[in-house]
């Protein structure tokens, strides 16, 4: 009976660990919904997960509740405590991924190292490559919970390598050795299998009952996938057709892999900037010829929902892909229409690394959690490596209204080549659908495309709230009935002068933050719009660390601008904060361009920033102000690591807006009756019908 219980509490601990991850941050009421579990076996697994240090509470953590009583408390998982490294050594070249506890990228090993061959089998550069992307990530050795390799060749189940380029390694268990070296468990496969299990997990797989995961190569060799599941076979070796006699008269290119591939890759490149380059079509025709018996072998013995075309030319599948599935029908005489899908790998030339992670995951969750049987998290590449990039990867898509968040994205390195739409109906229409759709459309189209987006099941991340609460809580109700992550885009805080002061804030520059406040001088003529100021209002919640527990404001006479919008031009608001702040903000006009000016008041001393400085002035000195060197631009981060757990963001864009609703209703004229969210309802998420109606 002890050791039924005993189980049954590590069965729950491991639900428990595994919901407070995903969602990053969460009451004890969503960990139990998400982990399926009681509250009572939540708040104790969780109160011995904070005190081993992978989960946090604190003040500046707490969700206010709408009703007022007593505020529920969030957790917070401490994915930063610990990292866990993949690596991948059957290219050229190595490639080092390291992510945290909760499977997000942190670093990426140097480009240009040489991988292990027969001439320098040594694992010794291995380690130094590792060591030297934990420093990348100010990390150490002991930071390291456990990692993944990937290798050429057959490995047993234990990690004993069978087969293998690097002649020395045969025989030997190299999982063992790497475990000695690094100090921590460590997994060793096959560098197809391990890519075959990211695609089934995370890319063009996903979802395939059956699928075959192929080297795009003139000798194939390949994986099996049954139900997310690699099938290794009796000897590790399943897929391995490119062993038999019977292809060996196939014609592969001369000389060294890497240099082979090279001579490939560059008339294919050819290729795809223009389909009429003669020796790219040759080169095509050659390898399509080349795999087409091999692949028609594995599609007749599997028949399999999908094949993915990986390996160093997976970047090249979508050239290849309908050729060879139309060779592949051809050659299977008496098979019938052989209905082939065959596509492109989505995780490229990251799978084998991104695979090991996630094997390292999957094996060690007593080394990295804890806890025993914590299912692996959602391991994903960082894309930002153009030069790494397959160009199906990653699946996204852009719903264009010219505005900022549209040239964020199409600037950002790793969406190069995004496709942009202007109709939400002609998106929802791509196939494959995309993972990921931003929302930059204006006004009430906004809404009603990320709607329309959610429902499909899609993450969204929107240029700016909606302009109405109403249309922010209905797309809050859709993300989280379906779990489905819905962002707001944080243009502002991007900036260099708003970092630097959230940089000097979160050092302690100036002690306790008491106030803050932001003047933004507009262009004469401009028109005001609830975007702009939720955009400023977001950036003084975000210094401040707080949101906005009730406001006031003062304004002028409505100029052309506002009768023609039908809003008042808004002068002055003033805010009292949850966490006792004081905050305001204060428009005026002006020729020349807009221009804002941020201040962050605190007990040690003040921050005076704008676009193009920031200023330290410390409190009861005589020093002149001090220069403070500003942080980079930052660029739009991708969104499988910006976007938070189902809606979390848009709670903050939802206090956000409702302060400024607020404001701005306080101003309206001509005693119309309008609908005002009391001052509670910022930062929950509510869909009651009792608003206050009160006449401004």
């Amino acid at each position: 009976m002890a050791s039924s219980d005993g189980k049954r509490v590590n069965g729950s601990r491991a639900l428990c660990v595994a919901a407070i991850r995903d969602l990053g941050r969460a009451t004890v009421a969503e960990t139990a919904a998400r982990a399926r579990l009681s509250r009572p076996t939540v708040e104790a697994a969780l109160a011995d997960l904070t005190a081993e240090g992978l989960v946090e509470t604190a003040a500046d953590q707490v969700q206010h509740g709408e009703a007022g009583g007593r505020p529920a408390r969030q957790s917070r998982f401490r994915a930063e405590t610990g990292v866990v490294v993949g690596v991948d050594l059957s290219g050229a070249e190595m490639r080092v991924l390291l992510t945290d506890l909760a499977g997000r990228t942190v670093a990426l090993g140097p480009s240009g190292r040489p991988s292990c061959t027969d001439a320098a089998p040594e694992l010794g550069p291995v380690v130094a490559v590792i060591e030297e992307t934990l420093a990348r990530a100010g990390c150490g050795r002991a930071d390291l919970r456990a990692a993944g390799i990937g290798v050429a060749g057959l490995v047993s189940r234990g990690g004993e390598i069978l087969t293998s380029p690097v002649g020395s390694w045969v025989g030997t268990n190299l999982a063992a050795r790497f475990t000695d070296l690094l100090g921590v468990p460590a997994a060793v496969d096959n560098d197809l299998s391990l890519a075959a299990a990211a695609e089934s997990r995370f890319g063009a797989l996903e979802g395939a009952g059956t699928g075959v995961y192929a080297l795009t190569w003139h000798h194939v060799s390949a994986r099996i996938t049954v139900d997310g599941a690699v099938l290794r076979g009796r000897h590790s070796s399943a897929g391995e057709v490119g062993l038999l006699r019977s292809f060996s008269d196939i014609e592969v290119p001369a000389g060294p892999l890497n240099e082979s591939i090279a001579r490939i890759s560059r008339p294919l490149e050819r290729l795809l900037a223009d389909p009429s380059d003669a020796e790219g079509i040759r080169t095509q025709e050659a390898l399509v010829s080349a795999m087409t018996p091999a692949i028609a072998a594995l599609v007749l013995a599997v028949d399999p929902d999908v094949v993915v075309l990986g390996g160093e030319l997976a970047r090249y599948g979508q050239l290849l892909g309908p050729d060879l599935a139309a060779a592949v029908g051809e050659f299977a005489e008496g098979a019938g229409e052989l209905d082939v899908v065959i596509t492109p790998a989505s995780l490229g030339r990251d799978g084998v690394s991104v695979g090991a992670a996630h094997r390292a995951f999957e094996d060690f969750s007593t080394a990295i959690y804890g806890t025993d049987g914590v299912a692996p998290p959602r391991v994903r590449p960082d894309l930002s490596r153009g030069d790494d990039r397959s160009p199906a990867v990653p699946r996204l898509a852009l719903l264009d209204g010219g505005g900022a968040l549209g040239e964020a994205v199409r600037a950002a390195p790793w969406a190069s080549g995004i496709r942009g739409h202007a109709d939400v109906a002609d998106l929802l229409a791509l196939d494959p659908a995309p993972e990921h759709v931003f929302v930059d459309l204006a006004g009430p189209a906004r809404a009603g495309a990320a709607r329309a987006v959610l429902a499909r099941g899609i993450a969204v991340t929107l240029a700016a709230p909606p302009p109405a609460l109403d249309e922010l809580d209905e797309l809050l109700e859709v993300a989280v009935r379906d779990g489905v992550s819905l962002a707001v885009d944080h243009a502002p805080r991007r900036s260099p002068a708003v970092r630097t002061l959230r940089a000097c804030v979160d050092a302690g520059l100036v002690g306790d933050v008491t106030a803050v406040w932001c003047r933004h001088l507009a262009a004469d003529g401009e028109a005001v719009t609830r975007d702009q100021l939720a955009s400023d209002v977001d950036v003084l919640h975000w210094l401040a660390r707080g949101t906005t527990e009730s406001c006031g404001a003062v304004g002028s006479a409505p100029g052309p601008a506002g009768r023609e919008g039908g809003e008042p031009q808004v002068s002055a608001i003033a805010f009292t904060l949850d966490n006792g702040v004081s905050a305001g903000y204060l428009r005026g006009w002006g020729a020349g361009p807009g221009r804002r000016f941020y201040t962050v008041a605190g007990t040690a001393g003040r921050l005076e920033g704008d676009g193009d400085d920031v200023r330290f002035i410390r409190a009861g000195g005589s020093e002149p102000p001090g220069p403070v060197p500003l942080s980079p631009p930052e660029p739009l981060p991708h969104p499988s690591a910006a976007t938070p757990g189902p809606a979390r963001s848009v709670l903050e864009a939802r206090a956000t807006l409702a302060a400024v609703q607020a404001a701005w209703l306080s101003l309206l004229r001509d005693g119309e009756r309008c609908r005002v969210d009391p001052p509670a309802a910022p930062v929950t998420h509510s869909t009651r019908e009792n608003e206050e109606e009160s006449r401004c």
